[in-house]
């Protein structure tokens, strides 16, 4: 497009703004719905609400708004130099996410694939889903231990990880994994509500791990930087959308509420914050290098 980059006074982080005021209401929203019109049995809506309504704009608003302002914005940072400056919070959160990966792997992928339950039904979903839960697990022990090393990197401030070239692709099958997983599952896709938020989640998770993969890699096309930045804010959206309200509901002790299938994913929660503190440090370090991409 002729106008990618084209404007200097657009500003990338503006839709962390916008991220925020979002949030601000489709957190309380979010946990409105889960106790008082949602299923807690398969997470669909049980009737119709004007809750539903602004929860859809509010989802439209947080895909379009990054897209156009990040793909507008000049000064995105280069995909050609990876952030590489020393950053607690990333550490921290690079860190919670391989802990929550390993959390997910552990309490969630595992017992499932070693479910000992014989009846026709859960035989066959099973058999349909041997090969996706398989990814997830192993895939998911390399992703954690891939995302630990990147945030011990951002504890010393060296890009330790871009040397582990395979071990960067890992997230990214993991992630496709997880979204096959929940592709697979029977249900007709009406008034949903938990599977559609997790279905988006998983969805700019992967378009970030990959473009993530390729700037760490050092094998980045001019679009990469600017994909991790719109896909970030979208991915943040929605895997903070989804699962703080599931946390702030198991701390009140109302977990009862939430669907069996559809639990806290602490991976999803720990992915948004690390998304956000990825792109701010990357604007951070483009400001004290100043270099950015020009396209």
């Amino acid at each position: 497009m002729k106008l990618v980059g084209k404007f200097q006074k657009v500003n990338p982080m503006i839709p962390l703004y916008v991220l925020v005021g979002l949030l601000a209401i489709s957190i309380p929203l979010r946990t409105f719905q889960l106790m008082f019109i949602t299923d807690s049995k398969t997470g669909f809506y049980k009737f119709d609400n004007w809750s539903i309504y602004v929860m859809y704009a509010l989802s439209v608003l947080a895909i379009i708004i990054p897209y156009i302002v990040v793909n507008l914005a000049k000064s995105v940072p280069s995909s050609q130099n990876p952030p590489s400056r020393k950053n607690g919070f990333l550490a921290a959160t690079s860190l919670l996410f391989g802990l929550g990966i390993i959390f997910d792997v552990i309490f969630s992928a595992l017992p499932m694939f070693l479910n000992k339950e014989t009846t026709t039904t859960q035989a066959a979903a099973m058999q349909e889903n041997m090969l996706p839960m398989i990814i997830e697990i192993i895939f998911g022990i390399c992703s954690a231990i891939y995302v630990i090393i990147f945030g011990i990197s951002y504890i010393d401030g060296k890009t330790t990880y871009s040397q582990y070239k395979f071990l960067a692709l890992t997230p990214l099958v993991w992630s496709i994994g997880r979204i096959i997983i929940r592709f697979l599952r029977k249900i007709a896709y009406i008034n949903v509500a938990d599977i559609m938020l997790e279905l988006f989640s998983l969805a700019f998770m992967l378009i970030f791990l990959l473009a993530l993969a390729r700037v760490s890699s050092g094998l980045a096309n001019e679009k990469s930087m600017r994909s991790i930045f719109a896909s970030g804010y979208v991915g943040a959206f929605f895997c903070l959308t989804a699962n703080v309200p599931r946390l702030i509901l198991s701390i009140i002790g109302r977990g009862d509420v939430l669907p069996a299938e559809h639990p806290l994913e602490l991976c999803d929660l720990f992915f948004g914050l690390f998304a956000i503190a990825y792109i701010v440090n990357a604007m951070k370090c483009a400001k004290e290098n100043d270099h950015a991409e020009l396209e």
